[in-house]
């Protein structure tokens, strides 16, 4: 009895999505062990049981979202072997189904995955990722290398001719503070020192006390005012101010575009942040060209082994996956390639050679048609 199609997909959307889950779950429960044997060290003090638990529910949500992709790979090439070992890709193929409809509905149901992938990531991983290494750096006392940089407050910044020192920060804005205004040549013009700076939310001003300001002729001070109490607008308000620390996968989207146009205004470098917008998009996705490659070299021609030398390909594609995810993530923080740009070349790449994969196992499966003898 021929299976209707709309029960054969589902069926085989089933089947990949059981095997997603299956090699997802596996590969992150060896990074998860790995991890903890490479910490075991430093889990000592008091209730340090409980703060493992924390930590590795969190790590478990973080190092999920990076693993998704390449096991979603290694999920595609699993199913089709399997399809291949018990013989339902004969029988598919029997029911006069092409190959290319089970590839489509394989790589549509690894889409919608992914998609739901950079959903879990707003919704769950950023903040996860940011406790993890909040638990490491303050419960067990791991040194945070540059961990401590990113949770540093600013306290420089420029907007226009304006250059910004604000020392230490306040419930209501700014102590200890030094405002530079600069000339069109670049010699300074005027200082403002002020004890605190305190933001008007009302007004929409700056209000400042004991305040200093010193003018300046071409590097000289030429005069000086002492003032207890000033007035002064300036284009920032005190959230624009207040840069947002941590690293950048630890904020959500909506974060880092603020933070992105934030930065522009004063000054800042904002590389990184651009890179890892671009990147959050397209990062998950990397998985429908790769699942593409595993399932092509799955359905090639006389082939043995097809479970095991399947895994080995996925592994292959997973590992090319996060080496050009590396090098182009270089490239775009370092400023050689627009971030944007170096955001989505991995995904171009691996899209490019998937296509070509594909139209190579359709020619290799076309076969000449016998010249007719004549009697």
């Amino acid at each position: 009895m021929r299976l209707r199609p709309s029960i054969l997909w589902r069926y085989l959307a089933g089947t990949f999505a059981k095997t997603s889950v299956a090699t997802v779950g596996g590969v992150l429960a060896v990074v998860l062990v790995i991890d903890f044997a490479d910490r075991a060290y430093s889990f000592k003090g008091e209730g340090w049981v409980w703060n493992v638990i924390r930590l590795y529910v969190n790590l478990a949500a973080d190092f999920g979202y990076q693993v998704a992709p390449g096991a979603l790979v290694l999920a595609a090439g699993i199913t089709v072997s399997g399809l291949r070992v018990q013989g339902e890709l004969t029988a598919l193929r029997s029911l006069g189904e092409r190959p290319s409809r089970m590839i489509a509905t394989i790589l549509t149901s690894c889409a919608l995955v992914c998609t739901g992938i950079v959903l879990v990531n707003e919704w769950v991983v950023v903040s996860a990722a940011r406790r993890a290494e909040e638990i490491k750096r303050n419960v067990f006392g791991r040194k945070p290398g540059d961990f401590r940089a990113y949770l540093e407050q600013q306290q420089w910044f420029r907007s226009g001719d304006r250059i910004y020192n604000l020392r230490e920060s306040t419930d209501t804005g700014f102590a200890d503070v030094s405002l530079y205004q600069l000339g069109r040549d670049f010699h300074l013009e005027q200082r403002i020192d002020a004890g605190a700076m305190d933001w008007d939310p009302e007004g929409k001003e700056w209000r400042l006390l004991d305040v200093t300001t010193s003018t300046f002729d071409h590097g000289l001070r030429v005069a000086a005012d002492h003032q207890g109490e000033a007035i002064l607008r300036l284009p920032e308000s005190l959230d624009d101010l207040r840069i947002k620390t941590g690293k950048p996968r630890q904020m959500s989207l909506v974060q880092l575009y603020d933070q992105i146009r934030i930065r522009q205004r004063l000054g800042l470098a904002d590389l990184e942040f651009k890179h890892e917008l671009y990147n959050r998009l397209a990062y998950p996705f990397a998985a429908v060209p790769g699942s593409l490659i595993a399932i092509r070299l799955a359905l090639r021609r006389n082939r043995s082994g097809h479970l095991a030398i399947s895994m080995a390909e996925a592994l292959g594609i997973s590992l090319a996956m996060f080496t050009l995810w590396t090098v182009f993530r270089a490239l775009g923080i370092s400023g050689a390639l627009p971030p944007g740009l170096a955001a989505v070349s991995p995904l171009l790449v691996l899209l490019a050679i998937g296509v070509a994969t594909d139209a190579f196992q359709r020619l290799a499966r076309r076969r000449p048609v016998p010249e007719t003898i004549a009697a």
